[in-house]
């Protein structure tokens, strides 16, 4: 028998890591859900789902180190806790994936949910008020657990009843899905769903005596039920991220692939090396604390090694299909663009390498009024030029570059910045290196130097103005990219909204879209990653004026402040409070300290009516919308 008793050994082992691994999944996916962008009835009530999973593995893996019988007691209640919420939290969020399809509770499902909420509730006041559970039972094999009651067997047929309800509306919903992906994410929702369900369930309360008997086949059950909650935890929180987000399907792929393995995979198995160690140690007798420390680091190194190494591997094989040859594209692209400050490194090396061919000290490599003037850059005590004298170094360029490496000009020696065509003719002045002497270059290796030197920062400046044309094609490409992502999230279960799109604008939703917009009304991601960016009115100015879209957004606010003006000339009473506080915040970027002492109010009390302004840019903002349907 001493091998079964080492089998069990083994199989309690195990288990005990996959309890303790199921808990830190459940709660690094709960941390995902709370943190998602998208706060709506899927997502919340799917949250509340993945607590009750936290409060129930998360106590479970506690009760395995515990030897104090009153604390033992505790640990089990707050088990208990989350297993009587989780029916109510699988119905809630059952119901509500029915709502998405078309299908709103017309009385009967919202009473259940509410009725499922109180009874879940009276168990609660049960289980705190002793009367749920019966006596202790601890010294028995294979593990500690309550003696089974009366209102332990009425939870029983609570829990099964309401589930059966929720598996009824799951059933529903795969029915009204239409398309083929939402199909198939349903069928992995309803099959991964009932891994939390059985996996959570204390069967102790019925097979005590023969878990007793048979402890062998109760840690085998124990291992593969643990196993079934953490497939079934992941494969729920992958069916329930393609609701509601922006986001293409490859995207919520490899985001949700990426944070399970760096998150809860690593920590699992981690914390199953060293609890493995630790168990290994007690059982031959030896202190392994130092083995166990160096097993939880190599560990993690490892692991992290392998998903760097690995995970672009696999989400090119299994996310990325048809599309990877196109995406690959896209990442290079990403990988190779140069940005502004690489630009300015290179000029720099340019100018310090013409600099020291010259024998010179100080000079200047100035950018062309088309391209950008934050370029420009400067060497020794070469003093920075201001615009006029720019504009008389380029129109003189302009009449004088003809075939020359440099030109004199005054008490300055210019060297043009030239991109030469396939055809032999020269392309429009791209820049100038000033240098604040007369120099003539006429030994025979200065001079092909010099022209090297020069045609690497033509072939510089004009990459970065093609980049800067990709750049504007891509601002205007993201509204409408935004609007079909949109459709894409919003019609993934109602394929009416891909036809009606959203009836109507949410007011607190706008809200929050106008606060982030005007807090980069100059320009930053807030405005040019907004879901304004969808409304009609921003695609119709786009598509009439061919403005960028982050200018179409600055004139759509300011023509909503600008509703909030009185008429009369401006004065700075309590009736054009609101008007003067977002003009002189947003429009002229005083500080807000100084607009509380013009507008003679406390800095609290103008946050309040700032509040109050953007809930009355919102309506405005609605109304216009309005008007483009008509």
């Amino acid at each position: 028998m001493n091998w079964l008793t080492g089998v069990e050994t083994i199989l309690k082992a195990i288990s005990d890591v996959l309890t303790a691994g199921v808990a830190v999944i459940t709660f690094s996916l709960f941390i995902s859900a709370v943190t998602f962008k998208v706060r709506d009835a899927v997502t919340n009530t799917f949250t509340l789902l993945l607590f009750c999973l936290v409060v129930i593995f998360g106590a479970d893996a506690f009760i395995t180190v515990i030897k104090n019988t009153a604390l033992l007691v505790s640990v089990i209640k707050v088990h208990l806790l989350g297993l009587i919420l989780l029916p109510t939290a699988y119905f809630l969020f059952s119901d509500v994936l029915l709502s998405l399809t078309g299908k709103p509770s017309r009385g009967k499902r919202k009473a259940l949910g509410i009725l499922s909420v109180l009874i879940s509730v009276i168990f609660l006041v049960l289980l705190f008020s002793d009367l749920l559970l019966g006596s202790l039972v601890v010294g028995q094999q294979p593990a500690p657990y309550f003696e089974r009651t009366l209102y332990i067997d009425i939870f029983t047929l609570f829990f099964a009843g309401i589930l059966v309800l929720s598996w009824l509306n799951f059933v529903r919903t795969l029915q009204r899905t239409v398309t083929q992906a939402s199909r198939r994410r349903m069928v992995y929702l309803i099959v991964s769903a009932i891994g939390p369900a059985v996996g959570s369930f204390p069967f102790l309360f019925y097979g005590s005596k023969y878990a007793a008997q048979s402890s062998i086949i109760f840690w085998l059950f124990s291992v593969f039920a643990n196993v079934m909650v953490a497939f079934g935890v992941v494969a729920m929180t992958y069916s329930v991220s393609f609701y509601g987000f922006h986001w293409t399907d490859r995207v919520i792929k490899s985001r949700l692939f990426r944070w399970v393995m760096r998150g809860p995979i690593a920590a699992s198995l981690t914390l199953g090396v060293t609890t493995l160690i630790s168990r290994i140690g007690t059982q031959i007798n030896i202190n392994v604390s130092a083995i166990a420390t160096l097993g939880m680091v190599a560990t993690i190194v490892i692991f992290e090694y392998a998903i760097t190494m690995f995970a672009p591997v696999w989400e090119r094989l299994f996310f990325y299909g048809d599309d990877r040859i196109e995406l690959e594209k896209i990442r290079t692209l990403e990988d190779r663009l140069l940005t502004s400050n690489d630009i300015r490194q290179f000029l720099e090396l340019i100018l310090a390498s013409v600099c020291d061919r010259l024998q010179v000290h100080s000079a200047g490599l100035i950018i062309n009024s088309h391209a950008n003037e934050k370029l420009d850059v400067y060497t020794g005590n070469q003093k920075p030029l201001t615009n006029e004298r720019k504009l008389e170094i380029f129109e003189f360029l302009e009449r004088n570059t003809a075939g020359k490496l440099t030109v004199a000009y005054k008490e300055l020696t210019l060297i043009p910045i030239i991109k030469q065509i396939a055809d032999g003719n020269s392309s429009p002045l791209l820049g100038v290196i000033v240098i604040n002497q007369l120099v003539t270059p006429t030994e025979e290796l200065i001079k092909p130097a010099i022209e090297k030197l020069t045609s690497r920062a033509a072939m510089a400046l004009s990459d970065r103005v093609e980049q800067e044309q990709l750049f504007t094609s891509l601002e205007m490409l993201a509204p409408q990219v935004s609007v079909i992502q949109g459709l894409l999230a919003s019609s993934r279960i109602s394929q009416r909204k891909m036809v009606n799109g959203d009836e109507e604008i949410q007011l607190s939703d706008l809200e929050g879209w106008v606060k982030d917009a005007l807090s980069q009304i100059w320009g930053g991601p807030k405005v040019l990653q907004n879901p304004i960016l969808q409304l009609k009115w921003i695609q119709n100015h786009i598509r009439s004026s061919k403005e960028s879209p982050l200018n179409a957004v600055r004139e759509l606010l300011r023509g909503a402040i600008v509703q909030l003006k009185p008429e009369g000339e401006r004065q700075y009473t309590n009736e054009w409070m609101l008007f003067n506080l977002m003009d002189l915040k947003y429009l002229e970027g005083w500080k807000v300290k100084d607009i509380a002492i013009r507008l003679s109010i406390s800095e609290a009390d103008l946050y309040r009516k700032q509040r109050m302004a953007i809930t009355a840019i919102s309506r405005q903002i609605i109304e216009i919308e309005k008007a483009e349907d008509q």
